[in-house]
């Protein structure tokens, strides 16, 4: 965090500029970085493969694996609804706040489902599951929204890069960390069946709810106010002109289309392979610390030369690195190969991330821009929605 953090006490954006004092940019700067190392804890705790464990657990076939990243993606739409309240002037600090404190509070109920529904089916307990985790993502939509939103008032436009990639450093290193405790933990609990996950979703929520307070002491910098703020639709109609952001659209969406196998790298090395959730967490921390080591050197190559060349050498890269699944078909392989490909994948990933998120911003004003986010995020979400589900039946198919 050089002295760059501190000198700029203006974030100007086509044309709009929003005014903030050097301390609480500062401040803000330091807390984000805080809550990506504390909501990395809280992701690692209660995502991922923990999720697909205790979805297995629970009786999930491969189908209903797919259908549990699918339904909640198709609540996108309540990102528009939230833009639409921003707009009237709802504060974002609190629209956050309440909207990411749900989202914790929510995996009570996940821990509830094997003590609630007892005697109950393994496709009810399922289904219950993904209720729960869509009402979980809906919350982190509008939360998100809100988040994105505020955050583009909150950090300096020139340092965007380097925070984005500070900020998936210090979330990567906690992450790794805690993939292979965690995973640890489960093997050694293994025992107590699927009340290890309630301790461990537990131990999670806790993070959770330190991340979500965190967002209070961080300033409630006013919007920016669009001309056409009382007309969401004329807003929409502006976002579908802003050529630079539907490109920019269209190439996260083609990225995306890989979640077709998302939900199942886990499944495959959990169920089909029978490794350990050690061994998984291990194999994951690999590509978490590439990714993490990467997330510094691509934010200051994406302010210095900019975010395209990034984002295609690296999506040219990353594409075909996905072919060494075709040969691993045992555990053996797993960890002979797949570390090694995961240092180039983290490495990769991490110059995507970088890119994106940091031409996000440049290619949305900050007046309007939770609505350009709302409909960016709706169009990309409902395209690739379906994929994990396709995937889930395409075994079944073959």
């Amino acid at each position: 965090m050089g002295g760059g953090w501190r000198s700029n006490a203006m974030n100007t954006e086509n044309g709009q500029s929003v005014r903030l004092s050097p301390g609480l940019a500062r401040r803000a700067i330091r807390f984000s970085f805080a809550q990506s190392m504390i909501g990395a804890i809280y992701g690692a705790s209660t995502g991922g493969m923990f999720l697909i464990g205790y979805a297995l657990k629970l009786g999930a076939d491969n189908v209903r694996i797919g259908l549990m990243s699918t339904i909640p993606m198709l609540v996108i739409g309540v990102q528009l609804l939230t833009a639409a309240v921003i707009e009237k002037g709802v504060s974002r600090r609190k629209l956050t706040f309440v909207f990411a404190l749900l989202n914790v509070l929510s995996w009570a109920l996940v821990i509830l489902i094997p003590y609630a529904a007892a005697g109950a089916s393994s496709s009810v307990k399922t289904s219950i599951l993904i209720g729960i985790i869509t009402c979980v993502t809906l919350f982190a939509y509008v939360s998100g929204n809100a988040r994105g939103s505020w955050i583009g008032d909150l950090i300096p436009s020139r340092f965007r890069g380097r925070f984005f990639g500070n900020a998936a450093m210090y979330a990567g290193i906690i992450a790794a960390v805690f993939a292979i405790l965690e995973g640890w933990f489960l093997d050694v609990v293994k025992d107590m069946g699927i009340g290890a996950f309630s301790l461990l979703f537990g131990f999670g929520m806790v993070f959770g709810l330190i991340n979500a307070w965190l967002f209070l002491p961080q300033a409630d910098v006013p919007l920016t106010r669009h001309e056409a703020s009382g007309s969401l639709w004329r807003m929409i109609r502006e976002t579908l002109s802003n050529r630079l952001l539907m490109v920019v659209t269209a190439f996260v969406t083609v990225w995306s289309l890989q979640s077709v196998a998302g939900p199942f790298y886990a499944t495959y090395m959990l169920r089909d392979m029978g490794m350990s959730f050690r061994g998984v967490g291990c194999v994951n921390a690999v590509w978490m610390v590439s990714w993490l080591v990467s997330g510094p050197i691509w934010g200051r190559v994406v302010d210095r030369w900019g975010c395209r060349p990034v984002l295609v050498a690296c999506a040219a890269a990353l594409g075909p690195l996905q072919a060494v699944w075709l040969w691993i078909d045992t555990p053996a392989r797993v960890y002979a190969v797949i570390p090694i490909a995961n240092v180039f994948a983290g490495f990769l990933t991490g110059g995507v991330g970088v890119g994106i998120s940091t031409l996000l911003y440049k290619a949305t004003p900050a007046a309007g821009r939770s609505v350009q986010f709302a409909v960016y995020s709706v169009l990309v979400v409902l395209l690739a929605a379906p994929f994990p589900t396709l995937g889930g039946c395409l075994p079944g198919w073959l």
